[in-house]
């Protein structure tokens, strides 16, 4: 059974959002907490994501491994000259 968060547009809180602060601000507030529900619905704890920023999206395992790569061999470097 897959148990999945509604989220209220009747809440106080997110009524008052919308009314202040406009219609853009109260969907992305929506769309962050669906993102948090998504990754981690148990506790709503923010978790670290490495990010693909020059192409907009999530960074694959691969990505993550080669970028690691390049700042260990830096640090390996500047470590050497010194």
């Amino acid at each position: 059974m897959l148990v999945q968060e509604v989220i209220n547009d009747e809440d106080e809180k997110l009524r008052d959002l919308r009314n202040q602060m406009g219609n853009e601000v109260y969907k992305v507030v929506t769309s962050a907490i669906k993102e948090i529900n998504e990754y981690n619905p148990s506790g709503r704890y923010i978790i670290s994501e490495l990010w693909n920023y020059g192409e907009g999206r999530k960074a694959t395992l691969q990505e993550g491994v080669i970028y690691l790569l390049k700042l260990w061999n830096t640090a390996k470097r500047k470590r050497g000259t010194i």
